[in-house]
């Protein structure tokens, strides 16, 4: 009878996105059992040694080992991490300012693992950041806080950056 085991078949595999696509999942029997490992939810395998690795591809796996005396299944769950993606920065409610009034830039990515988020802006002593850093808030804009306000969302795989000119009239 086959058996897959954790040593040979990790229930948890982390993949980035960008690499070869490759699940590799070892049994043992005898004879040696032949594994094959298909997305749950999918009808085809996944293409091991092909295409690069998507967010696609993360998703719950069942690999089986079969040999003539039987099979044996295993789930294996995959987490694909990717760098910063489709940051998008607002200006709230406006990027064109009334000198006195109040206003907020918000930044935000997709990105896993999540992303940090650092900020180069016009430097003025009315600003005051989010405990999160995604974004900042102005109260009572002046003439120092018109400016280029740029947000850099980061984590292991890379980073991504976006910019937003406010006026302040």
């Amino acid at each position: 009878q086959p058996s897959i085991g954790e040593s040979g078949c990790p229930a948890r595999r982390l993949w980035v996105e960008g690499a070869p696509a490759e699940l590799p999942c070892a049994a043992s029997g005898n004879p040696l059992p032949h594994v094959t490992c298909n997305k749950l939810g999918d009808h085809q395998e996944p293409p091991l040694g092909g295409p690069n690795v998507t967010r696609a591809h993360a998703g719950t796996y069942q690999c089986r080992a079969t040999n003539s005396h039987g099979s044996a299944l295993r789930n294996v769950t995959v987490a694909v991490e990717y760098s910063p993606a489709a940051l998008t920065l607002r200006v709230l409610p406006s990027a064109n300012v009334s000198r006195g009034a109040s206003f907020s830039v918000e930044c935000q990515a997709e990105g896993l693992p999540t992303p940090t988020y650092g900020w180069a802006l016009p430097p003025a002593p009315n600003l005051r950041f989010a405990a999160d850093n995604r974004s900042v808030a102005i109260a009572g804009a002046a003439a120092a806080n018109r400016g280029l306000y740029t947000c850099t969302a980061t984590n292991r795989h890379g980073h991504s950056a976006g910019s937003v000119l406010v006026r302040v009239e």
